[in-house]
């Protein structure tokens, strides 16, 4: 009896933690491709910029990539809607920072709520109209409630009229850049 007491003292904690992490294997599951950074004692990984460099360097190898991103995003919703809109955002994000970069000089869009600041530049400034930056704040505000909402689900349907929104306004705002590059040749 003394020697089962002793067992079950020993292997209370592993069985503990065992138990946890297979009742916690599908929440954890649905959180990896939304990590960023993942650090264990000495043992450090960052996805988000690596990946970022990656896909520059293979769209510059093949030029077809940037525009399947679309088709891309809206296959992957099936599987990962948040994602798929967090990454249709990030589209719209590249895009309008690019936008203002063309358009003003010295303009620093480090900040912590940085797409609140883009959003106030764009109107500001006035780079896009009124229902453009009402589309864009909606699009923000979406995006952070996936980001950032417990529990926050998004159905199919509605992940992929995101991303045909998000990839309407990048279009837009290329369009709007492409002027500005006619228009900088043009004064050369």
């Amino acid at each position: 009896m003394q020697f089962i007491i002793e067992l079950l003292d020993k292997l209370a904690w592993p069985l503990v933690f065992v138990f946890c992490v297979l009742m916690l294997q599908k929440p954890i599951a649905r959180l990896i491709p939304l990590a960023r950074k993942l650090k264990f004692k000495d043992f450090e990984v960052e996805f988000g910029q690596e990946l970022k460099a990656v896909s520059k360097h293979a769209q510059g190898a093949f030029p077809e990539l940037k525009q399947n991103k679309k088709a891309i995003l809206i296959a992957s919703v099936d599987n990962l809607p948040s994602s798929s809109i967090l990454e249709a955002w990030r589209e719209v994000d590249d895009a309008a920072e690019n936008l203002i970069i063309a358009k003003l000089d010295n303009v620093d869009l480090e900040s912590s709520t940085r797409y609140k600041l883009i959003e106030e530049t764009l109107i500001s400034q006035h780079l896009v109209d009124t229902k453009k930056a009402k589309l864009f704040n909606e699009l923000r505000q979406l995006r952070n409630k996936v980001a950032h909402a417990k529990d926050y689900q998004v159905g199919k349907l509605e992940a992929v009229q995101y991303i045909e929104l998000c990839f309407v306004l990048v279009d837009h705002f290329n369009q709007l850049l492409n002027q500005e590059s006619r228009a900088h040749n043009n004064v050369k």
